[in-house]
Order: structure tokens, then sequence, then C-alpha cells
């Protein structure tokens, strides 16, 4: 099951959308919903982290003892998106709550905001759990 939450910022008011955090039922293994930061309109969106990651083969090789040819693969990031499960998304406190899904954590309070670059922006529960 998955949650709802909504980013307001303490000290600007900055706001979006709410944004859901996991995935339902049916689309557990395929969609992942988390906060990021896009850094080209600098605003808070909801990306799919299963879509984050993308695998590019880096060199292929060809075994000649077993007629078969392998590929070397990397899984590389979106340079565009943030994630804020990133340590540099929020400040690390040990007093503030987690929300956690599929093993990420996700800061309650005290997260990073693109509009006055404080870490003042919190994760508002609200309340909606969809399957």
């Amino acid at each position: 099951m998955g949650f709802t939450i909504r980013p307001v910022c303490k000290d600007c008011e900055y706001k979006t959308k709410s944004i859901s955090i996991g995935g339902g039922r049916l689309s557990h293994l395929t969609n992942f919903g988390a906060p990021a930061l896009n850094t080209e309109s600098n605003e808070i969106e909801q990306i799919n982290l299963y879509a984050y990651k993308k695998t590019v083969i880096v060199k292929k090789k060809f075994l000649y003892f077993f007629s078969k040819s392998i590929a070397i693969e990397i899984e590389t990031m979106d340079e565009k998106y943030i994630p804020y499960y990133e340590p540099s998304m929020f400040t690390d406190d040990l007093k503030i709550e987690n929300h956690y899904w599929g093993g990420k954590c996700f800061k309650k309070s005290k997260n990073f905001c693109p509009k006055c670059k404080s870490y003042s922006i919190d994760f508002i529960d609200e309340g909606i759990w969809f399957d």
C-alpha cells in the first residue's frame, strides 16, 4: 500500500500538489512513486523510481568457449532528478520521524526547499492510503 504526502515549506510557504509514495497492490512491481527535486525547473515533483534508473551497456564481449556474447551493464541515474532519500536533500537528525516504503526512507521534516534554499520543507501526511 502506498500513501500520499504534501510538501510544505515553513519559511517561504512553498507548496506543491500531493505526491504519492509507493505503489498499489497491482502496480507495486512497476510503479514506485517518490518525491524528487527537478534540477531544471527547480520544483518538487513525483517520479517513478523504477523508471529513474536506466541500464547502459558498456562493453560487449564474445566468449569463444561457449559461443555466447555477454554484455557488461551499468545502472546510471537520471541527472535531471534528485530523490529526497539522498543525504544531500535533508538534515540528518535522529529525532525526525521517517516515511518508509520499499526500503527507502523519506524524512518527515527538515528537507531541502528549492525556493528559499533552506532545510525547512515538511512532508505532511495527507492520510490517504491507496492500494
